[in-house]
């Protein structure tokens, strides 16, 4: 929104650059402490499917590894969620349907959840023919969350759908974003099982998780510096 003060002054604003300058900056600003979060839940998806790391675990410690950093993505989408609605008077629920970012974080927060599901399954034993169910399910829904959170993310952050805008630090991290979620789609259609007890495709599912969650992490990383500018 562009608009023009009584004394003559332009201003420009824009709703996800406001959010998350509010507050100030450092180790106390939400803004931060989101992206903390999921710096740490995307280094856990980073190295859960690597083999030296699985080597030196274990097949149950890369598990943990995953449910942990669920939790950790939950947390920060959580967070972000509340972000959104304090804006409009709420404080840690609130229902904000006229604004975009309130959609994005919301359809976020249900896909953690999918994925605390599907990583907690992964740490039982689970008969073979129900992996699908229980395991997949929840992982391809989780999918799908994150790419219609993202495709809205960017749509906020671009002002439209499709935006070329390299010059500004929010289109760098919803893209990044964007990006995570598409190989971590591809990731869940690489892990649907097949009959015989084998993945479809596990080197897909594996480096389909890792490069989304690389991408996840360089955009937790710049989140971070979406807090309020250092004054001059």
């Amino acid at each position: 929104m562009r608009y023009t003060l009584p004394d003559g002054s332009r201003h420009h604003w824009e709703a996800r650059r406001h959010r998350k300058e509010a507050g100030g900056r450092g180790a106390h600003s939400l803004t931060w402490r989101i992206g903390l979060l999921f710096v740490i839940g995307s280094a856990c998806f980073v190295a859960g499917p690597i083999p030296f790391y699985v080597n030196l675990v274990g097949t149950r410690g890369a598990a943990w590894t995953f449910f942990i950093g669920s939790i950790f993505f939950t947390s920060a989408a959580y967070l972000s969620y509340v972000q959104v609605v304090r804006e409009d008077g709420h404080r840690w629920f609130g229902w904000t349907p006229h604004l975009m970012g309130f959609w994005a974080t919301l359809i976020q927060l249900v896909g953690t959840l999918y994925f605390n599901a599907t990583t907690f399954r992964s740490l039982q034993d689970v008969p073979p023919e129900m992996v699908n169910q229980v395991i997949w399910r929840p992982d391809a829904f989780g999918s799908i969350c994150f790419l219609i959170s993202s495709a809205i993310a960017f749509g906020e952050a671009g002002h439209r759908w499709w935006s070329w805008r390299p010059g500004h630090l929010d289109w760098h991290v919803t893209a990044l974003n964007m990006w995570g979620s598409v190989f971590f789609g591809l990731s869940a259609i690489g892990a649907f099982t097949e009959p015989s007890g084998t993945l479809r495709n596990a080197v897909v599912a594996n480096v389909g998780t890792s490069v989304g969650a690389v991408c996840f992490l360089i955009a937790a990383l710049l989140t971070m510096g979406e807090e309020a500018p250092r004054e001059s």
